[in-house]
C-alpha cells in the first residue's frame, strides 16, 4: 500500500472545494409590499404638499386652506378608509367638525383665533384619521387615547420610515412603469432647454409668461422647498396608517399601570387640601353676614369694582391646579382590584365640587369685569374656557363613579363644538359691537380705541361708527385708527410731507381665491365707502390729523414753529438764531378742547 494514501485522498473527479465558503448575505426583506393604490396616493399627497406649500405657506390662512385641507381630507378618507373597519360615530364627528372648522379661515381674519383654530382643526383631523384606519391601542372614551394621537403624529411615523423607505425602494425595483417615467422626464429636461427659446423667440404671449415665471423664480424655489419638506411627512403619516405600522397585528393596549403611592398617602393629601378649601369657603361667610365681618381686613368697603378685579386669575389658576392634582391622585394611586378606592373618590369629588364653585365665582366677577371695563378678547376667551372646563369636570365626576363610562369622547366633541361656534360669531366684530353700543348707551363711561384699532378687519364698522362720535378725543382717535386700517388694507401711505396728496383709495377685483377672506373684503368695502365719501378738504383735515398721531410734525409759518405730538402732549420746537437749529420750546397738553378746534 501507498504511505501517501494513508495522508492524501485526491478528489477522483479531480474537482476542488474551498475550504472556506463565503458567508451568504441575507437581503433584508420589506414588511408591507406597496399596492398600486399606495403608488397612486403617494403621488396625490406629494401634490397635495405642493398645494399646501403654495395655498397656505405662501398665501396665508385663508380661502387657500380651506380648500387645501378639503382636499387633503378627501384624500386622506379614500385612501384610508376600509370597509372591514368599524368606525366608531366618535371619529367622524370629529372629521365633520375639523371641515367644519376649517371654514373659518375663509370668513375671518382674526390672527389669535386663527392660530387656536389651526391646532384644534389639525387635532380633531388627526383623531379622524385614527379612527378611519383604526390605530387606536387604547380605549378611545379614555384619555390614553391622547397618547396615540401624538404619537402617531410625532413618534410612529418616523419611527417606521426605514420600513416604509424599504417598501418603495423594492416597489420601484419591481415596476418597469414607474423606471419608465423618471427616464422619459429626465430625456425630455435636455430637449426643452432647446425648444423654449425657441419658442420664446417666435411669440410674444409665450415670451411674456417665461419671463414673468422666471422673475418668480425666487418664489418658485422657495415653494418647492416647502413642499418637500411637507410631502415626505404627508406620505410617511398616511402611509404609516394605511398599514397600521403602529399597531402591531395582535398587539394589546399596554397593561394598566399600577400606581405608586398607596391610598392612604393620597387621602391624607387630598384632605389636607380639602379642609383648606373648606376655610375658604367660611371665610366667605363675611360677605353675607354682619356676624363674620370680622374676617375682613380693616376697612374694607365693598364695591362691585374691587370685587370684580381682584382675585379672578388666581381664582382661574387655583381650578387648573385642582384639575392637574385630582387627575394625577387618580393616576399615580395603587389601586384595589383596579379600582379607586371609595375615600379617594368622595375625597376628589369635594374638590371637584369646590372647584366648580370657583368656576360659578369666577364666572360672575368676569361677567361684572365686562360690564364694569368693557368686553376684551381675553375676558371673552378666559369666560369661555371656564365653561370648557366645567364640562370637563362634570364628565370626571361621572367617570369616577362609572369607569366603564366613556369620558373623552363627549369633552372632545362639546369642547370643540363650542370654540368652533365662538370662531364662527367673528370675534373681533362681536367685541366691538358690544363695546360700542355699550359706550353709546352710557353703560360704561370710556372706550378704548387703541383696543379696537389693533383688532382684525372684523372691528372696522364700528370703528367707522365711532369716527362720527360726539365726543372729539373718541372720534379724532376712531378716525386715526380707520386711516391705519386703510393703510392695512389698500398698502398705501398717509403719513407724508405733502398734505395736497391724497392716495387712491378703492376696491379692485382679485380673482386669486387663495387670499379671498370674507372679513377682509368687506372690510375693505367699509373703508373704500368711508373714505371715499369724503371732500378735499375733509380728506386734508383726516390726513393731518393722522399724521400729527402717527408722530408726523407740522410748521406754522408765522410763529416758524415746528410742532409734534407724542401720547397726549404736544412738543413745540421753536428757531434758535444762535445756534441754528429748532430747540424744545416747551409742551401742551391735548384735550378734548383743543380737539374742538381742529
Amino acid at each position: 500500500m501507498d504511505n501517501h494514501s494513508l495522508y492524501f485522498n485526491p478528489n477522483q473527479n479531480n474537482e476542488t472545494k474551498p475550504i472556506h465558503e463565503p458567508p451568504k448575505v441575507f437581503e433584508k426583506k420589506a414588511k408591507f409590499i406597496m399596492t398600486k393604490k399606495d403608488l397612486v396616493f403617494t403621488f396625490i399627497f406629494v401634490l397635495l404638499g405642493f398645494i399646501i406649500s403654495n395655498f397656505v405657506i405662501f398665501n396665508g390662512l385663508n380661502l387657500g386652506f380651506t380648500v387645501a385641507f378639503i382636499l387633503l381630507f378627501l384624500a386622506a378618507t379614500v385612501y384610508l378608509f376600509d370597509s372591514k373597519v368599524k368606525v366608531s360615530l366618535f371619529s367622524y364627528l370629529c372629521g365633520a367638525l375639523s371641515i367644519a372648522g376649517s371654514v373659518t379661515f375663509a370668513l375671518y381674519d382674526d390672527l389669535m383665533m386663527n392660530a387656536i383654530m389651526l391646532f384644534l382643526v389639525l387635532a380633531l383631523f388627526t383623531v379622524y384619521t385614527c379612527g378611519l384606519s383604526a390605530t387606536f391601542r387604547h380605549r378611545q372614551g379614555s384619555f390614553k387615547m391622547l397618547v396615540d394621537v401624538v404619537g402617531g403624529v410625532l413618534i410612529s411615523p418616523f419611527a417606521n420610515s426605514g420600513d416604509i423607505a424599504l417598501s418603495y425602494s423594492k416597489s420601484f425595483k419591481k415596476s418597469k412603469g414607474i423606471k419608465n417615467v423618471i427616464i422619459g422626464f429626465a430625456v425630455s429636461i435636455p430637449v426643452l432647454l432647446i425648444v423654449i427659446p425657441l419658442l420664446k423667440s417666435s411669440d410674444a404671449a409665450f415670451d411674456g409668461l417665461v419671463e414673468h415665471l422666471l422673475e418668480s423664480l425666487g418664489e418658485y424655489i422657495f415653494q418647492l422647498l416647502a413642499a418637500l419638506l411637507i410631502s415626505p411627512v404627508l406620505v410617511l403619516y398616511f402611509v404609516n396608517k394605511a398599514k397600521r405600522l403602529d399597531v402591531e397585528k395582535g398587539a394589546k393596549a399596554s397593561a394598566s399601570f399600577k400606581g405608586i403611592f398607596q391610598p392612604s398617602a393620597t387621602g391624607t393629601f387630598l384632605s389636607v387640601i380639602s379642609v383648606t378649601y373648606l376655610v375658604y369657603l367660611f371665610s366667605q361667610l363675611a360677605y353675607f353676614f354682619s356676624a363674620f365681618s370680622g374676617i375682613l381686613p380693616q376697612g374694607y368697603t365693598f364695591s362691585a369694582s374691587e370685587y370684580a378685579r381682584r382675585g379672578f386669575f388666581e381664582m382661574f389658576a387655583i381650578c387648573v391646579i385642582n384639575m392637574i392634582i385630582i387627575t394625577l391622585c387618580c393616576l399615580l394611586t395603587k389601586k384595589h382590584k383596579g379600582k379607586i378606592q371609595l375615600p379617594i373618590k368622595l375625597l376628589s369629588l369635594f374638590i371637584l365640587l369646590f372647584t366648580t364653585l370657583i368656576l360659578i365665582t369666577a364666572i360672575a366677577k368676569m361677567k361684572l369685569n365686562i360690564e364694569t371695563y368693557a368686553l376684551s378678547k381675553n375676558r371673552l376667551m378666559v369666560s369661555v374656557f371656564m365653561l370648557m372646563m366645567i364640562v370637563v369636570i362634570v364628565f370626571y365626576i361621572i367617570h369616577l363613579f362609572a369607569p366603564k363610562v366613556s369620558y373623552m369622547q363627549p369633552i372632545i366633541i362639546i369642547c370643540s363644538a363650542m370654540f368652533i361656534a365662538l370662531s364662527y360669531s367673528n370675534v373681533d366684530y362681536q367685541i366691538a359691537k358690544y363695546n360700542v353700543n355699550a359706550y353709546t348707551s352710557g353703560k360704561i363711561d370710556t372706550i378704548d380705541v387703541d383696543n379696537l384699532s389693533n383688532m382684525s378687519n372684523g372691528a372696522v364698522p364700528y370703528l367707522i361708527e365711532l369716527a362720527d362720535n360726539d365726543n372729539h378725543l373718541i372720534s379724532k382717535q376712531a378716525k386715526t385708527a380707520v386711516l391705519s386700517k386703510i393703510e392695512e388694507n389698500f398698502d398705501v401711505h398717509f403719513n407724508t410731507e405733502d398734505k395736497t396728496y391724497f392716495p387712491i383709495v378703492e376696491c379692485a377685483d382679485n380673482h386669486d381665491f387663495r387670499i379671498y377672506n370674507k372679513s377682509k373684503v368687506d372690510a375693505r368695502k367699509e373703508l373704500d365707502a368711508f373714505y371715499n365719501t369724503l371732500d378735499k378738504e375733509q380728506k386734508a383735515n383726516l390726513i393731518t390729523q393722522f399724521s400729527f398721531d402717527e408722530g408726523g410734525y407740522f410748521y406754522d409759518e408765522e410763529k416758524d414753529e415746528y410742532t409734534t405730538y407724542s401720547g397726549e402732549y404736544e412738543y413745540y420746537y421753536v428757531y434758535d438764531d444762535k445756534d441754528d437749529k429748532y430747540e424744545y420750546s416747551g409742551l401742551r397738553e391735548v384735550t378734548e378742547d383743543y380737539y374742538e378746534e381742529y
